[in-house]
């Protein structure tokens, strides 16, 4: 089951490239569980995270990713390690 990505509006670029290797990517109106909520703090503010308030899996949270200055393997590598880099 592929993990289920929430976007920001205006991210749809990242969108696809996630979609590419193989998420489940959402957008901001989404009312279904998600995994990792990312979002870029130049374009808009978080706000909008109030909109998964009874979707994320309380059990083992979202994510939440600002993908400001960060490369798609840096945000895939977030996605996956559940971290924003390497402790070592």
């Amino acid at each position: 089951m592929p993990k289920v990505i929430a976007i920001q509006d205006g991210l749809k670029n990242i969108g696809k490239e996630l979609e590419v290797r193989g998420y489940e990517v959402v957008h901001e109106n989404y009312d279904g569980y998600v995994d990792a909520i990312v979002y870029d703090s130049d374009y808009g503010k978080l706000s909008y995270l109030g909109n998964f308030d009874n979707v994320i899996d309380m059990d083992r949270g979202a994510m939440v990713i600002n993908i400001k200055n960060k490369s798609i393997k840096e945000i895939i590598y977030a996605i996956e390690k559940r971290t924003y880099e390497s402790l070592f």
